[in-house]
């Protein structure tokens, strides 16, 4: 099958189908013993489906009174002080599929409540599958199977930053796309573009973060053109920032108030000028407002990332070996990308491995995505690449674990690992050829 928006479309199919079942093994069965650990808990929910009431476990977010509050109304979160005032693109979006879909959810005899989780694991789905889709197209994947497609999608739902973020209400899902979309959008450019800057700029709508997103695409570009015009980066600057910029003259026109949890709450980057002028900060818990104290915060958070992938890490490293040998601009692109992000992050001011994970984490699963089809010559390969991943990624608990000796039990790390040794006695010739060892 050709790589196309079929393609995409079989992805999301796939990504849904495998959710529903994740759900049901993470929060219904005795297989395994979810925790959130922070915020989000397991509880039994009562929905309505078929006009008759339904009960399961599913999680409940500490955030969820207040996302459903614009997915119930869009307009509540503009004219009101609302925590998630500054993600509008991603609240609005929520609440138009929920608009378009409650015919149908009326028709199967769906509550309102079990509506917008569907709405909700559907967007992170379409956005989870664009950074899929993308990866494709950047290691040049022209055709594709239902094989293919099946396993990659586990692949990429197994990771921990979907297995535990598809469920309820947050932004983390486009930090793949975050990634994913400045190597992509490089490659394709050849000189600096408007519409480009300005699909950067939406999704700063989404999530604010995006910034880092764009400034990245810009720094490939002067690279790749090895010039910088000043006048076509501000152009472009301009272009990113018209989105933003319409949402706030909105906002002066009908004189309402601004309002931003990220800073105003939880000081997030904020925390800096705080520190120079004498502000306050906050301590204790996952803050680290300290300078240079929190150059060790995000190390030490970093370790525990490389203890929490353990598996993963290894079988990318492996991938990425294959990269520096077979193809460097995409060693390259990958690696300051990751490093850009990782700096940025490191600035919040506030460590749980979520942070970290936006930028190492996904570069993890990009890889394993990359090496299931280049490090891999045969089917057979491939489910003996993805066994240890399923594996281990399956009953890996939630990154806030506040035990990392309890991310995962050592039984399952052994046999992860010994199904990666069958993996790499069966595969060793190709990989050697492919690694040119």
């Amino acid at each position: 099958m050709k790589v196309s928006l079929k393609t995409y479309g079989l992805l999301n199919l796939w990504t849904l189908l495998v959710t529903f079942s994740l759900a049901f093994i993470l929060f219904n069965s005795n297989l395994i013993s979810p925790d959130y650990y922070v915020c989000s808990r397991i509880v039994e929910q009562s929905f309505t489906f078929l006009n008759e009431s339904v009960s399961f476990n599913f999680p409940y977010s500490c955030d969820e009174n207040e996302y459903f509050l614009g997915f119930q109304d869009f307009k509540f979160i503009v004219f009101n002080d609302h925590s998630y005032q500054q993600r509008p693109l991603y609240i609005f979006i929520v609440y138009f599929l929920n608009e378009i879909l409650t015919p149908i959810f009326n028709l199967l005899g769906m509550d309102e409540k079990l509506g917008i989780y569907f709405s909700v694991i559907a967007i992170h789905s379409i956005f989870l599958n664009i950074s899929l889709y993308l990866i494709l197209k950047i290691i040049s994947i022209n055709k594709i199977t239902h094989f293919d497609i099946f396993f990659i999608t586990i692949l990429n739902i197994l990771q921990p930053m979907a297995k535990w973020g598809i469920f309820g209400p947050s932004v983390q899902m486009l930090s793949l796309l975050t990634l994913v979309l400045p190597i992509y959008i490089s490659k394709k450019d050849d000189t600096l573009s408007l519409k480009s800057s300005f699909i950067f700029g939406v999704l700063f709508m989404y999530n604010r973060a995006t910034l880092v997103s764009f400034v990245t695409y810009l720094f490939f570009m002067f690279l790749k053109n090895r010039e910088f015009n000043f006048y076509k980066n501000v152009l472009n600057s301009f272009s990113f920032f018209i989105p933003f910029a319409v949402y706030r003259l909105f906002f002066a026109i009908n004189n309402l108030t601004i309002f931003d949890t990220n800073t105003q709450t939880y000081q997030q980057f904020s925390w800096i000028i705080d520190y120079f002028t004498g502000g306050n900060r906050k301590f204790g818990e996952y803050y680290c407002h300290r300078i240079p104290g929190f150059i060790k915060c995000y190390f030490d958070g970093t370790l525990n990332l490389f203890s929490y992938l353990i598996i993963p890490l290894f079988i990318s490293l492996i991938c990425y070996v294959y990269l520096f040998r077979k193809n460097k601009n995409l060693f390259y692109l990958i690696s300051i990308t990751t490093i850009i992000i990782y700096l940025f992050w490191s600035l919040i001011g506030w460590y749980p491995l979520r942070f970290i994970y936006y930028s190492i984490g996904n570069t993890i699963n990009v890889l394993i995505i990359i090496g299931f089809f280049k490090l891999n010559k045969s089917n057979y390969a491939k489910i003996l690449y993805s066994i240890p991943l399923i594996i281990y990624l399956t009953f890996l608990t939630m990154w806030n674990n506040p035990n990392p000796n309890n991310f995962i039990d050592l039984d399952l790390i052994i046999i992860s690992a010994l199904s990666l040794i069958i993996y790499l006695v069966f595969n060793n010739k190709f990989l050697l050829k492919q690694l040119k060892l």
